[in-house]
C-alpha cells in the first residue's frame, strides 16, 4: 500500500464452525469483553461490548424486520448455489448470516455504482443504510435472547493502520454502534487478528488469516453457536452402515439412531421427491432442518433448485410426527475465497480499480474475501430443557423412517425470525 496515494484495500475474513451438537463460527470480527473472557452461555457479546444500538433494541424489544431476514436468506442460498456449482463434489457449508453481516458492514462504506452492485448482490432491495443497520441491531438483539441454553456469539472487529488515519471516523462509529466492532491495530496482523479469532471461537479456529505482511485493513466477523440436541442420541445406538456417495460408490458412516416426535414432511420439489425433518436444540427455537432427496437424485441439481420460497413453504408443511432418524456422525471442513462467486453474482466492481468505498476511506478497494467452515456433528451437545409436543389430536401419529445414508442438505435456523445461521450439503461423512 502506498500511503502517499492512500490506496487501501480491505480484507474481509469470514468463517463458520459447527461442532458438538452444534457450534457455529463465522470469522472476521468480534467483540471481546474488557476482561478478555469469552462470551458466557446465552449471550452474544462480551460483558462490556454490547453495541449501543443492540442494547436499545433489546430494551425496546424491537421486532425483527422480515426484510433483513429475507435478504440474508436469499443472498445465502444464492451464494451457496454459486459455490456448489463450482465445487469438486466435496462437502460445502457456509454461514449466510456471517457472510451477510461482514459484507453489510463493508456496504456502509460503499458509494455510487459499487453500492448499487452490492445492493443487488446482497439482495437488499429498498433498504436504506439506516434501516439496514437498525434491522441488524434488532436481529442481533433477538438472537441474543434466542435460548438461555444455547451459546451464541456475534462478534465483529476492524483492524486498521492506526498511524495512517485514513479510515473515516463515521465508518468506525457505525461499525461500533451497530455491530460492536473491536478496533485493533493492523501493525500486529495477522497474529493479533488470529489471537482474537482464537478467543472468540474458544480455540476452535486458531488461524484464520495466513502468514504474510498485512498493510491493508481487515474487517472480521465471528458467529459462534453451540448447543446440544433437545433430545440427544444415545451413543450405544450408533452403528456403522453404508453411505452412498454422489457418484454411486459407497463409504462407511457412523449412523446415530433415535425415534421420537419431530416436525416432519415429505413431498416433491421441482420433480424430485424428498423427506424433511427439523431437529431442535435447547428449548426448541433453534433447530437443524435436514432435507433428504430420494436415493439416486442429483444432489447438486436438487439443492440448486431450492429457492427461499421453496424453503419457507416446506417449513410451513412440517407437522409433528413419530420419526425414526438415522443421521451420520461427521466432521466436514470447507474453506474458499468468495471473490469469484461474489463477482459472478454482480459484485465484481467492488474488487476492481473502479471500486468506490469513499464513505469508508479515500481510495479504498477490496481484494480478498475469505470464508472457512468446520462442521462436527455427534450424539451429544448441550442438554436441552424443552421437548416437541404432538398437539391436541387423539389419533395415533403415523410413523416415518428417515435414513440419511446418501447426500443431503441441512440448515441451522432460528425458528422465530427465520434467519438461516448455517447451511450445508453433506456429500461424504468420512
Amino acid at each position: 500500500m502506498q500511503h502517499g496515494s492512500h490506496l487501501l484495500r480491505v480484507r474481509i475474513a469470514i468463517g463458520a464452525l459447527l461442532a458438538a451438537g452444534v457450534v457455529l463460527v463465522g470469522c472476521g470480527g468480534g467483540s471481546v469483553g474488557a476482561n478478555g473472557q469469552s462470551t458466557p452461555l446465552g449471550t452474544s457479546f462480551g460483558a462490556n461490548a454490547i453495541p449501543t444500538a443492540v442494547a436499545l433494541a433489546q430494551k425496546a424489544d424491537t421486532p425483527v424486520d422480515p426484510a433483513i431476514v429475507s435478504a440474508d436468506n436469499s443472498f445465502g442460498l444464492s451464494l451457496f448455489d454459486t459455490l456448489l456449482q463450482g465445487s469438486d463434489g466435496g462437502n460445502i457449508a457456509i454461514s449466510p448470516l456471517s457472510v451477510a453481516l461482514a459484507l453489510q458492514i463493508l456496504y456502509n462504506g460503499a458509494a455510487g455504482s459499487t453500492k448499487q452492485a452490492m445492493t443487488q448482490t446482497l439482495e437488499l432491495g429498498l433498504l436504506s443504510d439506516q434501516a439496514l443497520n437498525s434491522d441488524n441491531a434488532a436481529l442481533q438483539a433477538s438472537l441474543t435472547a434466542a435460548d438461555p441454553k444455547v451459546q451464541l456469539t456475534i462478534a465483529n472487529s476492524l483492524w486498521v493502520d492506526q498511524s495512517d488515519g485514513s479510515i473515516l471516523p463515521s465508518f468506525t462509529q457505525t461499525d461500533e454502534t451497530y455491530y460492536g466492532a473491536t478496533v485493533g491495530d493492523l501493525a500486529g496482523a495477522p497474529a493479533n487478528v488470529n489471537a482474537w479469532v482464537d478467543t472468540e471461537t474458544h480455540g476452535l479456529i486458531t488461524q484464520l488469516m495466513p502468514p504474510g505482511e498485512y498493510q491493508d485493513a481487515i474487517i472480521a466477523n465471528v458467529l459462534y453457536f453451540k448447543a446440544e440436541w433437545t433430545t440427544s442420541f444415545q451413543p450405544s445406538n450408533t452403528a456403522s452402515a453404508p453411505f452412498t456417495l454422489r457418484g454411486g460408490s459407497q463409504t462407511t458412516a457412523e449412523l446415530m439412531h433415535q425415534t421420537g416426535s419431530f416436525a416432519y414432511t415429505a413431498g416433491s420439489l421441482h420433480g424430485s421427491n424428498f423427506q424433511a425433518v427439523r431437529m431442535p436444540y435447547g428449548q426448541g427455537r433453534l433447530s437443524m432442518l435436514i432435507i433428504l432427496p430420494n436415493a439416486g437424485a442429483n444432489i447438486t441439481s436438487f439443492v440448486a433448485d431450492i429457492t427461499i420460497d421453496d424453503l419457507n413453504g416446506l417449513i410451513a408443511q412440517l407437522e409433528p410426527s413419530m420419526v425414526t432418524i438415522a443421521l451420520p456422525r461427521f466432521t466436514a471442513s470447507y474453506g474458499t475465497s468468495l471473490t469469484a462467486a461474489l463477482a459472478s453474482m454482480g459484485m465484481g466492481i467492488a474488487f476492481g480499480p473502479s471500486a468506490d468505498f469513499s464513505a469508508l476511506a479515500p481510495g479504498f478497494s477490496v481484494n480478498v474475501v475469505e470464508h472457512k467452515t468446520l462442521v462436527e456433528v455427534d450424539e451429544t451437545g448441550t442438554v436441552a430443557a424443552a421437548a416437541t409436543g404432538i398437539g391436541d389430536s387423539l389419533a395415533m401419529p403415523q410413523q416415518y423412517t428417515m435414513t440419511m445414508d446418501h447426500p443431503f442438505f441441512y440448515a441451522i435456523q432460528d425458528g422465530k425470525t427465520g434467519e438461516l445461521l448455517f447451511i450445508g450439503v453433506l456429500m461424504n461423512p468420512s
